[in-house]
């Protein structure tokens, strides 16, 4: 892609790969010069690439592996060391909650799924009691020794570890005025210097109202500053019949129980990723008392009957979500099965790792045709600006007498990866809509790349059902559900 070289006022530049650390990797760079957010780019990737290579314990050929194989490493990195302090800090600041020496127990809970049945409680109590202290030892010459043979897992705070880096490298790549957005995989470190045109919003998911399409809980502001989420609503563990959450209380062996999220804003990702972790394991009132002791750290904890607690200084930077008003008709009751809602679940395509220059996501309509082909409902409509909405063809012609729809349309760029969006069987004034078979549409268009469009049926009725939408030049094959959220 070629690029002018500046402009008068800041532009955006967005850069997404996939695959980076198992996961999505977005750069959003706010700045006048094209080849300078290119140039941030590759900072951002080579040294996420450089750090992959010493931190993880998924590449077996990494020093983090090689200490997990051997039990000892000589001439210990300084970025492995850094992150082993961190834990062995957290580990003690946090009274036992958090730990770098999971790996055996993550693989138990993986077993059990598998196996159908809950691990032993004694093969629990060993675990535990085994990583309840400090799992290596440090030589005055940088020699790390294993104390015990818990595998480590180093992913959390590894990750964050590689996030904060990543963003100075770019930041380093950029003029002073520039601004940037770094997030891996839903971990996000945003550089600014704190005025209105130079900071950035991010949305925080209601972990009860998870899907694309849901108002977030609320917002929050940013500029120089990191924040990562933990929650149970996305991955976990099921074994016979019972849904636990992925996170593990180390003090116990057990998945973490009451809190449904916790997002920690902090002066750097090491910090916010080990905290957000933390309080999913703590109680509320524990998890508060944890941010109080630590400079520069906020937070907003969401506990599993939907009630919430803000650390002391959140307001400050929080920014309510409004949403869009609530319809009088939505107060009509529902004609489908209690509970029972549409969802479509897909994946955008992205180019592979190693691209150049400023990848595009597509704006993105999503809508519903009744049994006559008739337009009911718009679920969702992403993209960054309105003046290119008529790109989506069929949806815009529909919509562009509406010209209310402006109101309701989420801009932020969307989260890489895995979609979902839920559609609750009502039009777009609110008003219930029968049992019947509904057609679901994706419509995709992207500058520099191609328009796709792509049509699944559901039935909609008294028992759950399945559909699917096509793949395209755009997005993977989708999967449509019909049923209660538990039957997604």
């Amino acid at each position: 892609m070629a690029f002018s070289a500046e402009w008068s006022e800041p532009r955006k530049f967005h850069f997404h790969h996939e695959g980076v650390l198992g996961t999505s990797f977005d750069l959003v760079v706010r700045t006048h010069d094209a080849t300078m957010a290119v140039r941030a780019e590759e900072a951002a990737l080579a040294e996420t690439e450089r750090l992959r290579k010493v931190l993880s314990t998924y590449d077996p050929t990494s020093e983090a592996s090689r200490l997990n194989a051997t039990g000892n490493l000589s001439n210990c990195p300084p970025d492995l060391m850094s992150v082993l302090d961190s834990y062995e800090s957290w580990r003690v600041s946090s009274s036992g909650a958090y730990n770098g020496q999971l790996g055996e127990l993550v693989s138990l809970w993986r077993r059990a799924e598998r196996m159908g049945v809950p691990p032993n409680e004694s093969e629990l109590g060993e675990i535990v009691r085994t990583i309840s202290g400090s799992g290596w030892s440090v030589s005055a010459d940088k020699a790390v020794l294993r104390l015990n043979a818990q595998p480590l897992n180093l992913d959390s705070l590894g990750k964050g570890y590689i996030i904060h880096r990543a963003a100075a490298a770019a930041r380093a790549a950029l003029p002073s005025t520039a601004a940037l957005l770094l997030n891996i995989g839903g971990d996000i470190f945003a550089s600014g210097d704190g005025t209105l045109s130079n900071s950035w919003v991010v949305g925080i998911t209601n972990p009860k109202e998870p899907a694309d399409n849901a108002v977030p809980l609320t917002h929050v502001r940013l500029a120089e500053r990191a924040i990562s989420t933990s929650a149970s609503y996305e991955r976990g563990y099921t074994v016979a019949g019972r849904r636990y959450s992925h996170i593990l209380d180390p003090r116990t062996g057990y998945p973490a129980q009451g809190i449904a999220s916790a997002t920690v804003v902090a002066n750097d990702n090491p910090t916010a990723n080990a905290l957000a972790t933390t309080l999913c394991v703590l109680k509320p009132e524990e998890g508060l008392a944890l941010i109080e002791e630590t400079a520069g750290a906020e937070c907003l904890i969401v506990a599993d009957d939907g009630q919430q607690f803000r650390s002391a200084g959140f307001a400050a930077i929080e920014v309510p979500a409004t949403g869009p008003a609530k319809k009088a008709n939505e107060s009509k009751p529902s004609l489908w099965p209690k509970d029972f809602q549409a969802t479509l679940t897909f994946a955008l395509k992205t180019p592979k790792p190693g691209g150049r220059g400023g990848y595009r996501r597509p704006y993105v309509a999503i809508w519903v045709d009744d049994e006559k082909g008739k337009r009911v409902r718009t679920i969702a409509v992403w993209g960054n600006n309105e003046n290119y909405f008529p790109d989506l063809h069929d949806w815009y012609y529909g919509e562009k007498d509406r010209p209310q729809w402006a109101l309701s349309i989420a801009r932020a760029t969307r989260p890489a990866g895995r979609h979902r969006v839920v559609w609750d069987g009502r039009d777009d004034s609110g008003n219930p809509l029968p049992l019947g078979t509904y057609t679901i549409v994706l419509e995709a268009n992207r500058e520099h790349g191609a328009y796709a469009k792509q049509r699944g049926k559901i039935v909609c009725g008294a028992e759950t059902a399945s559909g699917l939408i096509k793949a395209s030049s755009e997005f993977e094959e989708g999967q449509l559900a019909y049923g209660p959220p538990s039957a997604e």
